[in-house]
């Protein structure tokens, strides 16, 4: 049996939390592919000087201590309106009122596994995080002013070697924001609590009708 996958506590780990990111999507930000920031997320590698100014550019944007950025929201589930249930058949339509429950059975059984994934939070954290980062990655590194009585009026930023660019950080913000508008959105728990029992109830209803079939064939 697998072993399951601990937690990672680094700081490319705590961004993919903060802004609901894959590895392969901080990857491409940061300039590195999804396995080398595998290693780094357990451990087992450190990322370049290049690769790591990158992920200071999102690293600064976590809530304090960690950066001077906004602390997430708290993201509940939003119900979701449910699908129209088919008008009831007659008993003389026994065959065919079966066929419609068994293709409407498949039907939603596979639109309840496509919404399944990524889950709630994640998903709201995910358009969070397109709506949010569009002006902070825009926006230019604070500059201390050394020369001002009792130095820099502002604190220095927790990585100061953090470089934007902003075409680039742009354009990878825009793929993001893609791959979200194309995820369908993820049930909720009480559009999923009906999801469920819309399904045991056509499973009762396929019961029934098959052995009404063997009873009173046609």
């Amino acid at each position: 049996m697998p072993r399951r996958a601990s937690p990672s506590y680094t700081l490319a780990a705590a961004v993919r939390r903060h802004f609901g990111l894959t590895q392969a999507e901080l990857a491409a930000f940061v300039g590195v592919s999804q396995q080398q920031l595998a290693r780094v997320e357990a451990g087992r590698k450190q990322l370049g000087p290049g690769p790591d100014q990158r992920l200071q550019v999102l690293a600064r944007q976590l809530p304090p201590p960690d950066g001077h950025g906004p602390a997430a929201p708290d993201f509940t589930d939003e119900a979701l309106p449910a699908d129209p249930a088919g008008a009831a058949e007659t008993l003389a339509a026994l065959r065919q009122r079966l066929a419609r429950c068994q293709w409407r059975r498949t039907d939603l059984a596979y639109q309840v596994g496509q919404q399944r994934q990524p889950n709630q939070q994640r998903h709201q954290r995910r358009r969070w995080a397109v709506r949010v980062l569009g002006p902070l990655l825009a926006a230019p590194l604070p500059r201390p002013d050394w020369l001002a009585p009792g130095g820099p009026a502002l604190p220095l930023p927790p990585y100061p070697l953090a470089t934007p660019d902003a075409p680039r950080d742009t354009h990878w913000l825009q793929g993001l924001a893609l791959r979200l508008a194309a995820t369908p959105a993820p049930l909720s728990s009480a559009a999923a609590a009906l999801a469920r029992a819309r399904l045991a109830g056509l499973d009762a209803e396929i019961q029934a009708l098959t052995a009404a079939l063997v009873e009173f064939p046609a």
